[in-house]
């Protein structure tokens, strides 16, 4: 028993059938509004004029001022933002013990908290600005306590945005023995 193989023509043709059946069947129904229908919906229509609260001005108003914003009613204040960052970086900081020396495991909860903490601190409430996203970085690294060898690090981001109104803010604190705390706040506008 040889089973009928179906091409791609024989398919088109028996899916265009199915479906004009289907649509000759739907076109031939009628389809009954129920008596109900027009007598609730007539019954429960407002009049603006006897409505008590509705001013039809007023809200044709409001339709025509709510438009899409393009930009930030209000810039992010990067120098704001900077000073107190900078401040509650350093007061955390503060709080670690100068004898406390680098761990990585410590040093990875730490700064998950201070990312929390400082972009805590940014959120769009506290600086007025709405419709930012905030990205926070913090990097603990291992220094030299003595100073005494010359040391290096270069941190380079690079992103795609609007000059106008995007920016980043660099923050470092010295940490405990022998640590230094680097953080990159990035604001972003989001339309």
């Amino acid at each position: 028993m040889e089973s009928k193989r179906l091409t791609t023509r024989s398919m088109l043709q028996r899916v265009v059938n199915l479906t004009k059946h289907a649509h000759d069947f739907q076109s031939s129904v009628n389809v009954a509004i129920p008596s109900w229908y027009n007598y609730s919906f007539r019954r429960g229509s407002v009049n603006f004029n006897q409505a008590q609260g509705l001013n039809p001005i007023a809200i044709n108003q409001n339709l025509q001022t709510s438009r899409y914003a393009l930009g930030p009613y209000r810039k992010f204040d990067f120098s704001r933002a900077q000073k107190i960052l900078q401040f509650e970086l350093n007061r955390r900081c503060a709080a670690i013990s100068k004898f406390m020396q680098y761990n990585p495991k410590l040093c990875r909860e730490l700064a998950q908290d201070l990312s929390q903490k400082l972009r805590r601190l940014t959120k769009p409430d506290i600086l007025n600005s709405t419709r930012y996203k905030i990205i926070v970085l913090v990097t603990i690294v291992q220094t030299v306590p003595d100073r005494q060898r010359h040391q290096s690090l270069t941190i380079v981001s690079r992103c795609l945005w609007n000059h106008e109104t995007d920016g980043s803010i660099t923050l470092h604190a010295p940490l405990g023995y022998d640590m230094l705390a680097i953080a990159t706040v990035f604001a972003v506008y989001t339309d």
